[in-house]
């Protein structure tokens, strides 16, 4: 018998028509289906799914997975925009301000970030203290800083990397400004980030170093390293799995599992869950979920709401929220409408617990 959500999402439900495409689109328990999962992306959009409207959106600009169409492309990009997706907000923001496919309106542009950013995306949050900053409008000083402050406090050092490499080269429409570009190296730098140490190091030089050399030094740091090794023990475990040899599979999983991998941590949960190479163990395969779910999975993160929303293991609704509301957040879209059964407007939900 197929997931209530194939049942809810035959009835129209827009949030099981979300999670239908998601599971047709990456190959979840059915056969892929790419055509399949952009139709019923489009019934999850023509029954009010925001999030439907910002997947399709992406669809037709990448133009990969199905043929770009740039005109859909803005027409879903606004809609979800108008319906209050931040990702669409900021995407859409961004466009006004290139004037790449949309007619450049920098006052578009950062309305749409304000917008994004009163949501809680840090990104939109940097670009409204910017804007506000290099406008030619007299605006207080202070305006800008609270919105940097903001960010600051966001504690992402991977966005303070990116932040001081615009500044640093220019990128992304930020005026060249290497104080500025010191100031977010020093943010990721306090915080351990290794990336933002070597950057604000040889920023701090006074030499001018091209950027593709700066580039070479990111991706020669001991972090980068480690996660291309996890990268190549993930790989290699899957082509293992497929062609059937399960002991190999099992070893570069662990491998990797070891290094924190999240994905590799869920496959582990899930062999010893079936008893793949491995004696069976539930008590086991909930510890790794548990962990593969702090380290990001969305898979384990997904699972782990399944678990506390069945009778199979002792029901406990809060943990079923948390759990489904973080896989939701991470992309796992099903889980949306899974949340949506514990309250209402999921998506809404989803972004609060993101801004916190």
């Amino acid at each position: 018998m197929r997931e209530p959500i194939f049942r809810a999402a035959e009835l129209g439900d827009p949030y099981a028509c979300l999670g239908v495409a998601y599971y047709y689109y990456e190959g979840i328990g059915v056969d892929q289906d790419i055509d399949c999962a952009v139709t019923w992306y489009e019934r999850a959009a023509s029954g009010g799914c925001p999030r439907a409207h910002w997947e399709l959106a992406k669809l037709y600009l990448e133009g990969d997975s199905i043929p770009q169409d740039l005109a859909k492309y803005v027409g879903h990009l606004i809609s979800a925009s108008e319906m209050g997706n931040m990702d669409a907000q900021y995407a859409i923001a961004c466009e006004y301000r290139s004037g790449r496919i949309l007619v450049r309106d920098d006052a578009l542009a950062l309305s749409w970030f304000r917008a994004a950013a009163t949501k809680g995306h840090v990104l939109a949050k940097f670009m409204v203290g910017y804007l506000l900053k290099s406008s030619a409008v007299s605006v207080p000083a202070d305006d800008a800083e609270m919105w940097f402050s903001s960010v600051a406090v966001s504690g992402d050092a991977d966005n303070f990397l990116d932040i001081g490499l615009d500044y640093e080269y220019g990128l992304n429409g930020i005026s060249r400004d290497l104080g500025e570009a010191l100031r977010w190296y020093q943010c990721g730098a306090e915080m351990g980030h290794e990336k933002c140490m070597i950057c604000l190091s040889r920023a701090s030089s006074g030499d001018s170093e091209p950027y593709g050399s700066r580039m070479e030094a990111i991706r020669s740091t001991e972090v980068q390293k480690e996660t291309d090794l996890m990268s190549s023990y993930i790989c290699q475990a899957d082509e293992a799995l497929a062609s059937g040899d399960e002991d190999a599979a099992f070893r570069l999983y662990s491998a990797a599992a070891d290094l924190g991998e999240p994905d590799a941590l869920f496959a582990i949960a899930m062999m010893y869950h079936q008893g793949i190479c491995v004696r069976r163990s539930d008590s086991k395969s909930l510890d790794l979920l548990t962990r593969a779910a702090a380290a990001g999975s969305c898979d384990a993160q997904f699972t782990l709401g399944n678990v506390y929303d069945s009778d199979n293991y002792p029901r406990d609704e809060a943990l079923a929220i948390k759990y489904y509301a973080q896989a939701a957040a991470n992309g796992f879209l099903a889980a949306f409408y899974y949340l949506g059964r514990y309250v209402d407007h999921p998506e809404v939900y989803v972004r609060r617990v993101r801004g916190h």
